[in-house]
């Protein structure tokens, strides 16, 4: 079987636009469980990293100000 391509491009766009990451992951995490697809890791990973980037870009301008 064959990884979820949509894992696959949640974890590439998690990284570079985090919220489109995160919508496509959990879409992604989502087909997997239903259809016992490999790549609900993947797209877990692309959820947290996502998170993660988002809180990071968001967060740092207000610990700057602040």
């Amino acid at each position: 079987m064959r990884v979820n391509g949509l894992a696959v491009a949640a974890l590439i766009c998690a990284v570079l636009v985090p919220p489109f990451g995160i919508l496509m992951g959990h879409i992604a995490w989502s087909q997997c469980r239903r259809e016992q697809r490999p790549g609900a890791g993947l797209a877990l990973a692309a959820m947290i990293t996502g998170y993660v980037v988002l809180l990071i870009v968001c967060g740092l301008p207000v610990i700057y100000f602040a």
